[in-house]
């Protein structure tokens, strides 16, 4: 009986089931290769801008390309293009010392009270809240101007001495008085209109301007405290006055009646008095009133 030849079919069985690197490389290696390709270029050439940013696009060869990507898959030319992704929603940006206040808002601290003087040299201390993003269009330019970090540059190279130096330029148009007295969305108006024209030229938009308080110097404030108090004290003396006139006036009327009364009775005694006397005595006397007038007669 012949034995089976064990080692032939193992040998067999293991070469049908093995798997062998160099062979699987070479039947599919262009496969591979465009899978390499494939995942070296793609986050190359696709650019995934989501909401609320836009995209810039720096050409290797070209320069800055003065486009802008929207919200979305975009495409660009890989290896020569190379795109930057910004946040461009609506920031709040507060210029306030009230800690209190600044806890309690959403808006972002960008610094602390703007200190002016008016136009009669007082000082006064302004908080102000501006809500603002840069233009869309333009944000390249900003890219270009203000390098990759300029979306935080723009904040602190454009809005924050923009907004000081121009509350300052029209607060100075002013005196105290004006400010404290006047309307304060006037002045608000003006801040925001020239703002908006400072920001323009600079690719930034002024969605916003609030004027949120004005605070006086120590001084003047005892002065406004000083003068309302001698306003009330004034009006004060001016009600009792107009009192004491109204009294006299009162008085003067009563007087004039009764001796207008008087004027009329005493004519009236003038004109009819007998026979005003024989009324009276008839009224008295009752039934002796005939006697009486009769020996009158």
């Amino acid at each position: 009986m012949n034995n089976p030849n064990l080692s032939d079919f193992f040998s067999s069985n293991n070469k049908r089931n093995s798997f062998d690197p160099d062979d699987f490389l070479n039947k599919n290696k262009i496969k591979l290769a465009i899978i390499l390709v494939l995942i070296f270029i793609i986050p190359n050439i696709l650019v995934l801008v989501g909401a609320g940013q836009r995209a810039v696009i720096f050409n290797r060869v070209l320069g800055m390309q003065e486009r802008v990507l929207e919200e979305g898959i975009q495409f660009i030319v890989p290896l020569v293009e190379q795109a930057v992704v910004y946040d461009v929603r609506e920031i709040s940006y507060m210029f306030s010392d009230d800690s209190e206040r600044s806890r309690n808002s959403s808006a972002r601290i960008l610094g602390n009270s703007i200190d002016t003087l008016t136009a009669d040299g007082q000082g006064i201390s302004v908080d102000v809240t501006v809500r603002a993003r840069p233009d869309f269009k333009e944000l390249w330019w900003l890219h270009k101007e203000l390098g990759k970090d300029s979306y935080n540059s723009y904040v602190n190279k454009i809005i924050n001495p923009a907004v000081r130096s121009i509350v300052r330029e029209v607060i100075a148009g002013y005196t105290v008085s004006a400010i404290y007295s006047e309307d304060r969305r006037v002045i608000a108006e003006n801040i925001s209109k020239a703002i908006e024209d400072k920001l323009a030229k600079y690719k930034v938009v002024l969605t916003e301007f609030l004027l949120d308080k004005v605070t006086f110097s120590e001084a003047y404030q005892n002065a406004i405290e000083e003068k309302q108090k001698a306003r009330i004290e004034l009006d004060t003396k001016d009600n009792i006055i107009v009192e004491k006139q109204n009294e006299r006036d009162a008085i003067i009327t009563r007087a004039e009646g009764e001796a207008q009364a008087i004027r009329l009775k005493v004519n009236a005694l003038n004109r009819y008095g007998k026979s005003y006397v024989k009324f009276k005595k008839a009224q008295i006397l009752g039934k002796r009133a005939k006697l009486v007038i009769d020996n009158d007669l």
